[in-house]
């Protein structure tokens, strides 16, 4: 199961609301418009996805979006084009915000406290999974005796759950939209364990998994068999010889039977403290870099080995960060099965719709899986989301880099 479809929604809303990546930041002189409340201490942003722009005019460059109960130190009004009142508030940070999706608050700058975020779990929220098509969800639970239902589910289509319930002694589960599902009717999933490892300066890269189940271990080449190893086991490789590796420590494997991650130079343009991510599409594995330093290599699964389904390979640069995307192709009708998933996260999108983020829904990192975008475990997603450039403030939906912040570049190989 995949959750991008090429070039779909995501670049629909980019054109609309103006997401591309700007040359140089805005240079803003704006009048002053009155002050606010003597007791203000912050804006808090009322309108969930609330655009930051560069300057106070809804035709400037995007900076990001903001969630609701996001609050922002802010320094003055201004007046400026494109919000409803005419007046926009300069962040502490130098951005704009139409004064129309924010209000005052005494409440000193911070972000939103989500109650419904998921604590020591491999993904920030409770995700689950629909068994059986047709699925109904309700507006209320009553409402399931009345059968009178919003929407159905498909198979596998994945909700956000965010409460539970018995109703006349049926148990329901809420989804972030508000709708209640029959708890019967899913199951919960928390994503793949499998991560992949932090590198240390000055180390060798000599990292390898085992992309191949059994994978045994041999004395020598050609000799007796010492154990198996399952996939996805961590091995450090001493020497490669032909169709022979030997390990450190001792023992040798088939190298066919091992996804090895490679040391290569940065691409033209990348400056010694930039950092980039390589990934080798043959061998499934991604390495992260900082210069010519790698600091984290695991296994991935980008796109099927299809026209239709194939990773893009070049060069490019992370254009959007978002902490979560809804993901579908419901309008296609050219495949047997259609996919929904609520809120994936740690989404980056390279080029287009292109791009890498979390995918709990499968366990199969090494082989080539998904519609065209870079599958992660969980874990891997979550860190490489930290690791890239520009950071994604806290109480911020999404950020688009700007030359300022050196945005990562990404080579698919």
């Amino acid at each position: 199961m995949e959750v991008m479809r090429g070039l779909a929604f995501v670049l629909v809303a980019a054109v609309a609301l103006g997401w591309s990546q700007p040359a140089v930041a805005d240079v803003v002189t704006a009048q002053t418009a009155a002050p606010a409340p003597h007791w203000a201490k912050s804006i808090e942003v009322i309108d969930d996805g609330a655009p930051v722009m560069l300057g106070p005019d809804s035709e400037s460059r995007r900076r990001g979006t903001i969630g609701a109960g996001t609050r922002l130190g802010f320094t003055r009004r201004v007046f400026g084009k494109g919000c409803s009142t005419g007046v926009w508030c300069q962040t502490s940070e130098e951005l704009f915000i139409c004064e129309t999706h924010v209000k005052p608050s005494p409440s000193p700058p911070g972000p939103r406290v989500d109650e419904l975020a998921s604590s020591g779990s491999r993904l920030p929220q409770r995700y689950a999974f629909i068994r059986f098509a047709g699925t109904r969800a309700y507006a209320h639970p009553s409402d399931y005796f009345r059968n009178d239902y919003i929407e159905a589910f498909g198979k596998g289509f994945g909700i956000v759950v965010t409460g539970e319930q018995v109703y006349e002694g049926v148990e329901f589960v809420r989804t972030r939209r508000h709708l209640w599902v029959e708890s019967g009717s899913v199951h919960f999933v928390d994503g793949s364990a499998f991560s992949g490892v932090r590198l240390a300066p000055g180390k060798p890269l000599d990292v390898a998994w085992v992309s191949r189940r059994p994978a045994k271990v041999y004395e020598r080449p050609q000799g007796r068999v010492v154990k198996r190893l399952d996939r996805h086991t961590l091995v450090h490789i001493e020497a490669s010889k032909g169709v022979w590796s030997k390990l450190v420590g001792g023992g040798w494997m088939k190298t066919a039977a091992l996804a090895r991650a490679e040391r290569v130079e940065p691409p033209e343009g990348v400056e010694p403290t930039d950092r980039w991510i390589d990934i080798h599409v043959e061998r499934q594995v991604l390495v992260a870099y900082e210069g010519s330093t790698p600091l984290f290599a695991t296994l991935v699964s980008t796109g099927k080995d299809t026209k239709q389904s194939e990773t893009p390979l070049g060069l490019f640069q992370i254009w959007v960060k978002l902490a979560y995307s809804d993901m579908d192709d419901i309008d296609r009708t050219d495949v047997p099965k259609n996919y929904s998933i609520q809120d994936v996260p740690w989404v980056q999108f390279f080029k287009g719709s292109y791009g890498f983020h979390a995918a709990f829904w499968h366990n199969d990192f090494g082989h080539r899986r998904s519609h065209g975008c870079i599958n992660l475990s969980p874990k891997d997603a979550r860190y490489l989301f930290t690791f890239t450039q520009p950071i994604l403030r806290s109480g911020w939906n999404a950020v688009l880099p700007i030359p300022e912040d050196r945005p990562t570049t990404v080579q698919i190989r």
